[in-house]
């Protein structure tokens, strides 16, 4: 794109050295000024007039709001979709495919198949290395999913198997909510992964029990996660407990934790959101408790030279141009209607005050343990 490629006499005597039409537009792009890159969108796009609004959209919508955003409204799907075949001998595993055994491990231990079983089973299958090689990865696995099965008999108990419950709830302005829950086992919604408890696995439990407990206030739900511990100990469970004791209560405390939900999701439908799920848990968490939440925010959103966070995802730097510091996402300040009854206004900031509209239902009623 050199213009000199396109001046006579520039690079050779008495002529042009290119004539490709294609990169002459390029030099004229860049003999004109420069611009600022417009914004991802020039405004917020007109509300969806959907009657029926789904409980997975708004599971889909907590666990990634700008994911959500891109492929409901504008059907962009953004991801690297090579699909590349493996041409030599797996040695060892990656995070990924040691995430799927562990993950089949424990669904067998869960439906009462025994250890040994289970582990031929897995070997069985070809995903692990050939001969011992793979003999490492069960030793390494095992024992986890042991620990992760012994707490759900502890804190669920196994006797009653999960099933699927449908929802229908109408909506105080008129829409309905609908969707199947699965996990459902007694009165207990119960989430078992081999994954680290992350703040998708919270908030998918609490928009499913938000959504049981208000088509079924009668019975007095709670929610239950499972999985690998973050930091200290084996085993982390989060727990989630509606606040009221009697039907009419739990069903008006649902409802108005979805109202507040909805809203988001709504203007989240409209356009990117500053909602990021692990930088805006960390964010909310430690706000809400009093300590560093710019800090704690930074750190979850921030990538390291070894590790991605969420400022490298494809998404989120499509809809803000570049891969931003967390100082640039904290210079936006509040909406003018980001103010009133369930905003924290004691939130300088457009993420942080939206941070805590996602959390803070969410973190009045867990309580989270690590053993």
């Amino acid at each position: 794109f050199d213009p000199r490629n396109f001046t006579r006499g520039a690079l050779v005597a008495d002529r042009r050295w290119s004539f490709d039409p294609v990169t002459l537009e390029g030099a004229r792009a860049l003999a004109r000024p420069r611009r600022e890159p417009a914004p991802f969108l020039a405004g917020p796009l007109p509300p969806m007039l959907a009657a029926v609004v789904e409980v997975e959209d708004l599971v889909r919508f907590a666990r990634h709001p700008v994911r959500a955003f891109l492929r409901r409204r504008l059907g962009i799907s953004v991801g690297d979709f090579s699909d590349e075949v493996e041409d030599g001998l797996r040695v060892e595993l990656d995070g990924l495919k040691r995430w799927g055994v562990g993950q089949r491990l424990l669904e067998a231990r869960l439906s009462g198949v025994d250890p040994r079983t289970a582990s031929l089973a897995e070997i069985a299958r070809g995903s692990l290395p050939p001969g011992v090689l793979g003999k490492p990865v069960i030793e390494e696995v095992l024992p986890i999913v042991e620990e992760i099965a012994a707490e759900v008999e502890r804190s669920v108990g196994v006797d009653s198997p999960p099933a699927s419950l449908d929802v229908r709830v109408v909506l105080p302005d008129g829409r309905l909510l609908s969707g199947t829950i699965p996990g459902v086992s007694g009165d207990v919604l119960r989430t078992v992964t081999y994954s680290r408890v992350a703040a998708k696995h919270r908030l998918t439990a609490w928009v499913r029990l938000l959504a049981l407990t208000a088509s079924h206030p009668e019975r007095p739900f709670t929610a239950v996660t499972v999985g690998r511990a973050e930091r200290r100990g084996p085993v982390t469970v989060a727990r989630i407990r509606p606040p009221a004791e009697d039907s009419a209560g739990r069903r008006e405390w649902a409802m108005a934790q979805l109202t507040a939900l909805l809203d988001l999701h709504d203007r989240g439908m409209r356009e990117p959101l500053p909602l990021y799920c692990a930088t805006s848990a960390a964010y909310a968490q430690t706000s809400a408790a009093g300590r560093d939440a710019a800090a704690a925010g930074r750190k979850a959103w921030t990538s390291e030279w070894n590790f991605d966070r969420e400022d490298s995802e494809l998404e989120h730097r499509l809809v803000l141009g570049a891969v931003l510091s967390f100082d640039d996402l904290l210079a936006e300040p509040p909406r003018p209607d980001e103010a009133g009854e369930g905003w924290a206004l004691s939130e300088a900031t457009r993420l942080g005050r939206v941070a805590r509209r996602m959390w803070d239902g969410l973190l009045a009623c867990e309580e989270l343990t690590t053993r």
